[in-house]
């Protein structure tokens, strides 16, 4: 057993060890997260496990999991993260989870995180694009990534060739942080020509995966990996694609995860921008320059460069102020609507599409959250309850 690992609480063990079960995801581990199972789940019986809803073949994948919990997956995992200082295993029940991250409709059940921990939660403004782009589609990643650096916005993407890299080096060398989330496991930099762009980003940013360290990449991952780009930024910015790009899917989850969208117009005659002009049409923000985007969101860039202010001083201060556990009392089934709601706000479409509730029963819920002051519904808006004490 690791060090790492021995000076971890109680359920942060239980969780990864969890999380590293192959057939067990997210749904499950909230379900035992809202049932304050997981300083225990290690001393349950099948019942307590089905009791929550827990399918009689999921019990089993857990009970046989917790009955051996080094798995090679997570032994290989605690390996990793003890082999460098810039290593480091964030799951849900993490001080370093991203708040934002935790509210979308998939949350990653653990994150390998290479490079510096706080950029996470710092503000971030994810860029995307073809991997073909024009010239004038590689001047606008680096710009607008330069511009935004500048105003101290984390530059986020997914480390592809093309729009990605350029969002990346025009963060670099603004001398700031950049983040890039990988559709394979950290051992394996995909392409492999942006092997040395992915060591200069931990210098002052960071690699990411939700994939085991030695997972290639495929095809199949990218669409995951781009709800976590979306997922950990204000809004995404949509530089250059065609109608059928992956970046308007990332663009679809950052709609379906209630953040900005904005695209840059170019020449009709340009295939790779009538994806952007697509965008545009439904509803997307058009930008010319990066302070648009910058005031557009300063609200939202305010109040979370505040709260990793927050953050800091109080791991200075070793006086945490910020609360991460769910509250007293709630249920699992208000947690499956609680865990969705962030400070930005969520209407009632965008819940029943996440949780897949009737309108009855998600307004039964709502109510007896809003009786709990749990949550607060502002015209329209369900919010958390502020999560921070005052200074």
């Amino acid at each position: 057993m690791s060090d790492y690992f021995s000076n971890l609480k109680r359920s942060e063990q239980n969780y990864l060890a969890l999380s590293c079960i192959k057939g067990i995801g997210i749904q499950t581990l909230s379900l035992i997260h809202c049932a304050d199972g997981l300083d225990y789940v290690h001393q349950w019986d099948e019942q307590a496990f089905r009791q929550l809803g827990i399918s009689l073949k999921r019990t089993q994948l857990l009970m046989d999991g917790l009955r051996n919990p080094f798995s090679k997956t997570l032994e290989q995992t605690l390996d990793w993260q003890q082999s460098a200082d810039n290593h480091h295993i964030v799951t849900p029940v993490s001080e370093a989870y991203p708040d934002r991250l935790g509210h979308i409709a998939t949350p990653p059940t653990m994150l390998m995180v290479k490079g510096q921990l706080d950029s996470l939660l710092a503000a971030q403004v994810a860029i995307v694009g073809s991997r073909h782009p024009s010239f004038q589609g590689r001047h606008e990643a680096y710009e607008f990534a330069v511009g935004l650096a500048n105003s101290g916005v984390v530059v986020t993407s997914g480390l592809a060739r093309g729009i990605d890299t350029q969002a990346h080096q025009g963060a670099l060398d603004a001398d700031a942080a950049t983040i890039a989330v990988l559709g394979s496991g950290l051992n394996h930099i995909y392409p492999k020509e942006n092997a040395e762009l992915a060591e200069q980003i931990c210098q002052k940013g960071a690699l990411v995966s939700e994939f085991a360290l030695h997972t290639r990449p495929s095809a199949g991952h990218f669409p995951k990996r781009n709800r976590i780009v979306s997922g950990l930024s204000l809004g995404v910015l949509v530089i250059e694609a065609h109608l059928m790009s992956g970046s308007l899917i990332t663009a679809r989850q950052a709609l379906e995860q209630n953040r900005e969208v904005f695209a840059i117009p170019g020449n009709l005659s340009n295939v790779q921008k009538s994806g952007c002009h697509y965008l545009i049409r439904q509803g997307a923000t058009l930008v010319e320059s990066p302070d648009q985007i910058l005031l557009d969101l300063q609200g939202q860039i305010r109040q979370t460069q505040n709260i990793t202010l927050m953050l800091a001083n109080d791991s200075h201060n070793s006086k945490p102020k910020v609360s991460r556990e769910i509250p007293e009392g709630m249920q699992p089934e208000h947690y499956q609507v609680y865990r969705f709601l962030d400070q930005g706000g969520v209407g009632m479409e965008q819940l029943i599409q996440h949780t897949g509730l009737s309108v009855s029963k998600l307004n039964e819920l709502l109510l007896d959250m809003e009786l709990n002051m749990w949550v607060t519904n502002e015209q329209g808006l369900f919010f958390r309850q502020p999560e921070y004490d005052s200074l």
